[in-house]
């Protein structure tokens, strides 16, 4: 049977986690004499817990006492300095503290034993997991991934799964899931998304892969859409000087909306041409996939970007495109979509999400902030810089991401070839 790893038979080492909603003791797991990173006992059973602090525990003069450990790679340091201290105590070699008069009172927190549960109670609800998962994607992951991860979990899956427990989880489960959600109006792409974040959330609990390659949905890998020459050249032509600036550098940079909205002037390297994306921790923003980045711009951009500091008088950790309160400006596409309202550039024919018609304003679907980062990595492709370069640039992780953009390209070679060729004889 499992047991609290001790020093000196005198101090524990235990944690406290979170379950059933309440804050409660646990044994630490050992294995081949170490003690195993967030793995408590909890009634016999070897459980997973991110959450929480480590606390040594003893007792003293009949008294059972607790000092928590703020860092991990120094419970076992503390336990063997706190055991050397009570056995000089108890030799006389030390004199103890007093204790207070009136010490200050504890929260009542239930200490779990290692075993003697039936394996009915330790089985752990689909929902509690989801809980417990949302709680480490919170704290490990982006507000925007946090955010998509709770509406695919909470709002839909746990909706759907009627079963009560985690391990009763099997492809067919997934698979019904499936269906649920296309039948509620999502297209194949959506669908996958949710069902990679449940496979996420499942392998994190220790479900293995239950999806079998033939089982996710099919879609059409559509290629990116760009901005052609023509409309880029009549949203300038409309754009007051800042609105054209804003554009240029959603051009020139290839930066994701959120990439752009934190750029300061610090990110700013003139004499190397370059712009970096780096971690706020001011606005609690942290680069994707948790990597900084530099992207080197042309030298006209950099003079662009020089003038617009002097001309407000910034300073280096200013925002480059702030709001009017100098904030983050969350409507960088609303400005997009306004300029290209004033160039005509509105299909007339598609209606947002909320019901506005681009027939009628600056609403136009087919108008983004991601559709220059499409045309940054497109026309880089064209002009001969190569695929693992633009990777870098893009901040993609897997080369899979950037090689998306060669659906849409075609050499100059390719093109004189087609036009020298026997078919384009008979449309001449």
């Amino acid at each position: 049977m499992a047991r609290t790893r001790q020093y000196a038979d005198r101090v524990n080492i235990i944690k406290m986690i979170k379950l059933d909603d309440k804050w409660r003791f646990a044994s630490v797991v050992e294995r081949n004499g170490r003690i195993v990173r967030d793995h408590v006992w909890v009634k016999g059973v070897d459980q997973h817990h991110t959450e929480g602090s480590y606390y040594l525990e003893w007792y003293e003069n009949g008294t059972r006492r607790r000092q928590p450990v703020a860092i991990f790679d120094e419970v076992v340091s503390s336990a063997r300095t706190k055991a050397l201290e009570l056995e000089a105590r108890k030799a006389g070699l030390l004199v103890a503290i007093p204790a207070p008069t009136a010490p200050p009172p504890q929260p009542v927190i239930e200490v779990l034993p290692p075993g003697g549960a039936s394996a009915e109670e330790n089985r752990v609800t689909m929902a509690a997991a989801v809980e417990r998962y949302m709680d480490f994607v919170q704290r490990q992951r982006s507000l925007r991934t946090f955010r998509t991860y709770r509406v695919a979990l909470k709002n839909y899956f746990v909706n759907f799964y009627k079963k009560t427990y985690l391990d009763e989880v099997v492809r067919e489960d997934l698979l019904a899931y499936s269906n649920y959600l296309f039948d509620r109006g999502l297209e194949a792409c959506s669908v996958s998304d949710k069902l990679i974040t449940i496979a996420t959330f499942l392998k994190w609990s220790g479900i293995p892969k239950l999806l079998e390659r033939s089982d996710w949905p099919k879609y059409t890998e559509t290629i990116r859409p760009v901005y052609e020459p023509e409309e880029i050249a009549a949203m300038l032509g409309e754009a007051t000087p800042s609105e054209a600036l804003l554009i240029k550098f959603f051009l020139c940079s290839g930066f994701r909306n959120r990439e752009a909205r934190f750029f300061s002037f610090f990110d700013l390297d003139p004499r190397n041409g370059l712009a970096r994306v780096t971690k706020k921790a001011l606005w609690q923003f942290t680069p994707k996939n948790h990597e900084e980045r530099s992207v080197p711009l042309p030298d006209s951009m950099i003079d662009h970007l020089l003038r617009w500091k002097a001309e407000r008088r910034a300073g280096a950790a200013d925002l480059v495109f702030p709001n009017t309160k100098g904030k983050p400006d969350t409507l960088h596409c609303e400005i997009v979509k306004r300029v290209a309202w004033r160039a005509k550039l509105n299909c007339g024919q598609c209606i947002s999400e909320r019901g506005y018609r681009c027939a009628d304003g600056p609403y136009c679907e087919r108008i983004f902030l991601h559709k220059f980062r499409h045309t940054f990595a497109t026309q880089h492709l064209r002009d001969g810089i190569d695929i693992r370069t633009l990777q870098n640039w893009m901040g993609h992780r897997d080369l899979k991401a950037t090689m998306v953009y060669l659906k849409g390209i075609q050499s100059k070679d390719a093109v004189a070839r087609v036009n020298a060729g026997s078919l384009a004889a008979y449309v001449a």
